[in-house]
């Protein structure tokens, strides 16, 4: 018998065959200080679409310097673009929103939030995806903003700086939206589910060789696969995660490492709206018996915390097939 957890409890299921697609939660009913919900989102999709202009414009103009190591081993950068930006987000924002607080990645930046909103909190990337913009890669740079009531995401918006994409959700709606300039809006939460995974192709963001043998074996081509074949994107990790909610892969596996919130609050916030679940892929090392693959409530909190395994991004709708597989392979799957 499995358990999982969702908004408003556990929930008891016999197999994997009997979990249903969640659907989009509603903000519980709350004030917002003098707007509403379909205020913010359009003010909130406003301010990111303002960044993502000033990003282009500076796109061959910046000065860039490096800040650290990533978990990785690559060089984590930093350019005075990343500084400007992050400073017109605060001033819109402010301008816009007074009384929210808002958390963003240089300098540390918090500011508090204040009465009557004093549960509500923006977190912000100015530029996700830095070293595609140092490296001058026509794509995977975008602009990431959520807004948190407490540990909860209540919005998102997400734009692709190149392409001026937008994926997007405000507050008390179920629809979450792909806008696109030149092509008609869909929402994301219609894209069917259900072609099978050995049909698709899964996402990653480093080389195979540098995952542990479980994931390899998720990744292998032969003798029995589960996917078609795999994908490394690069950049953005919010434009890495879209192909997955647009339907353009089946999967995605990400690595362990440092989470922040500006990274992980819009991601994991819009993953779990479409019904996306998170395995943790332990490995050999860590395995007392049988691998497993196991469920993990993603934190979506306003400060940084780290991943020990790699994990397992994958539509609810494909949890029998996924099951299925790892019966044959001879992997658990725990909740």
């Amino acid at each position: 018998m499995w358990f999982f957890i969702d908004n408003f409890g556990y929930r008891e299921y016999s197999s994997v065959s009997h979990i249903k697609p969640r659907q989009g939660v509603l903000s519980m009913q709350r004030t917002y200080g003098s707007l509403t919900e379909a205020a913010i989102g359009v003010l909130m999709r406003d301010v990111v679409s303002r960044l993502a202009d000033h990003v282009q414009r500076k796109r061959f103009s910046f000065k860039a310097k490096h800040k650290g190591i990533k978990d990785d081993g690559k060089i984590d950068w930093v350019t005075d673009i990343d500084v400007q930006v992050q400073g017109v987000m605060k001033r819109l924002l402010l301008e816009r929103f007074p009384t929210f607080g808002i958390i963003a990645e240089e300098g540390g930046l918090s500011i508090p939030a204040k009465k009557p909103t004093e549960t509500l909190r923006f977190t912000g990337d100015p530029i996700d995806g830095t070293r595609a913009f140092v490296h001058y890669h026509s794509g995977g740079i975008s602009v990431m903003l959520a807004l948190m009531d407490g540990d909860h995401v209540i919005a998102v918006c997400i734009e692709d700086v190149m392409t001026k994409e937008v994926y997007y959700f405000r507050p008390g709606s179920k629809k979450t939206h792909h806008l696109s300039p030149n092509n008609k809006p869909r929402l994301l939460n219609k894209i069917p589910r259900n072609l099978p995974l050995i049909d698709q192709y899964v996402l990653i963001r480093d080389p195979v060789e540098e995952h542990d043998e479980v994931t390899r074996r998720l990744l292998q081509l032969r003798p029995h696969p589960l996917f078609k074949k795999h994908h490394t994107a690069e950049g953005s990790i919010g434009l890495s995660m879209a192909r997955l909610w647009k339907g353009e892969v089946g999967a995605a596996i990400l690595r362990p490492g440092k989470q922040t919130p500006w990274d992980t609050c819009p991601v994991i916030g819009l993953a779990n709206r479409l019904g996306f679940r998170f395995l943790a892929i332990t490995p050999v090392s860590l395995s007392d018996s049988t691998p497993a693959l196991i469920f993990q409530t993603m934190k979506t909190v306003q400060h940084t915390y780290r991943t020990g395994t790699d994990m397992l991004v994958i539509h609810e709708n494909h949890l029998p097939e996924l099951a299925a597989w790892c019966a044959s392979e001879g992997l658990r799957i725990e909740s």
